[in-house]
């Protein structure tokens, strides 16, 4: 039975799946080892946070740029540096454990990954020719498991090994993951497929008068705005960035709202389990979801849970509560990337797909960094509820661009 599921898969889609669920062990592990031996060797608390900021802040810098390498190279090539860098950052810390070592390690493997994500998201996208959208939704779908399991056991295996054999034997282990990720990108991603368009290398050309008066072409290279000329990309960039930023302001706030509602470690764990498990399930059912709904109307509707959620948090006085919020959550926000990349590569120019899937990574990384920064900074003076309160109203400002979408996917049906 397993068989016959793999074989319909497409080519290619299960060995990027597991490349993307092994080298983000590295990350979703290291972000929990790295930040507990900050804490347990009795640095300041501000450096956690700094820590965590550490693996995005390169690729808020450099994302679109990798895109744009993807659409001009392939992907082949651009995975193979984005895995050597997430395992010579995994390696970094079992060598030499130091507070200036975990700094570039979040670095380097923050780095490193995302560029190995945009090499690989892009190519998702282009795994099948011709892809009806619910093929294509089906794909991406499949793709995010690997993150959403990544995400469930890299801090669970963390968190045995640390307790059993301590913080350099954590690691390893993850750095044992890396070595997987980089072998199966060495041996399974060879001539991965790239889109028929021409690359981005092939510039765009604009009518000029020359010296004789006559008509010429001129190359123009394309601009970064220029992915935002269509109604279309400028509602996937927005809902992008919120559900981003809802993402980002859970995991940031529920430490600091489970403890002050006075609940134990145990109860806290429990609740980011769940929600692992929420994004996990949500994905899992994005292929039968896929045939059922478009893009547009399951993000609609994964906007109005997560605006409802945000207002209920407040109030989550019991542990049940709480976690059942926290569950909701995750199946809300699991929905978002498969549908997101796949909206994307519809719309994006022909020949432009890395390019428009680096902005993606850069909105993205972006609200990973300001949105833990904008939350310590506030919930001192302002409190705690009123930022979920706030947040919500923001989020909830996703929804008429959604349903928009909705719109002009129905009126694009009827024609």
């Amino acid at each position: 039975m397993l068989s016959s599921f793999l074989s319909r898969l497409p080519p290619f889609l299960l060995p990027l799946i597991l490349i993307n669920l092994t080298g983000h062990m590295a990350l979703s592990g290291g972000r929990v080892t790295g930040s507990l031996y900050i804490l347990q060797t009795g640095n300041a608390e501000y450096l956690v946070g700094v820590f965590m900021a550490l693996f995005s802040i390169i690729s808020v810098l450099t994302a679109l740029s990798i895109g744009r390498w993807v659409d001009r190279v392939g992907a082949t090539r651009v995975m193979r540096l984005g895995i050597g860098l997430v395992l010579v950052g995994a390696w970094m810390p079992v060598i030499y454990l130091s507070l200036p070592t975990l700094l570039l390690t979040a670095l380097t493997i923050g780095f490193g990954f995302n560029v190995l994500s945009v090499a690989s998201q892009h190519t998702v996208g282009h795994l099948v020719a011709n892809a009806t959208p619910s093929e294509r939704l089906a794909n991406f779908g499949w793709f995010a498991l690997g993150h959403s399991a990544s995400s469930t056991f890299g801090p669970f295996i963390a968190g045995i090994l640390i307790d059993a054999l301590g913080f350099r034997a954590s690691f390893a282990a993850l750095a044992l993951f890396a070595c997987v990720a980089a072998w199966l990108v060495v041996t399974r991603a060879r001539d991965l497929p790239r889109p028929d368009a021409p690359p981005i290398a092939a510039l765009e050309q604009e009518s000029a008068i020359n010296e004789d008066g006559e008509a010429r072409e001129v190359p123009q290279k394309p601009r970064v705005f220029d992915l935002l000329a269509t109604p279309e990309m400028r509602r996937i960039y927005w809902v992008n960035m919120i559900m981003s930023a809802s993402w980002d302001l859970f995991i940031v706030m529920l430490p600091v709202l489970g403890h002050r509602m006075g609940y134990s470690a145990s109860v806290i764990g429990l609740v980011f389990s769940l929600f692992a498990v929420g994004t996990f399930a949500a994905r899992a059912a994005m292929p039968w979801l896929s045939r059922r709904a478009n893009e547009w109307q399951i993000l609609r509707a994964s906007l109005a849970v997560v605006t409802i959620v945000f207002m209920a948090l407040p109030w989550a006085g019991v542990a049940p509560a709480l976690m059942a919020l926290g569950l909701l959550f995750g199946c809300a926000v699991g929905m978002s990337q498969p549908n997101m990349l796949s909206l994307l590569h519809a719309a994006s120019p022909a020949g432009r797909g890395g390019e428009a899937v680096g902005l993606r990574s850069v909105l993205s990384n972006s609200c990973s960094v300001a949105v833990p920064l904008a939350f310590g900074a506030a919930v001192v003076p302002f409190g705690i509820s009123a930022l979920l309160v706030s947040g919500g109203v923001i989020f909830a400002s996703g929804i008429p661009p959604a349903h928009q979408g909705v719109r002009a996917r129905l009126e694009l049906s009827d024609r």
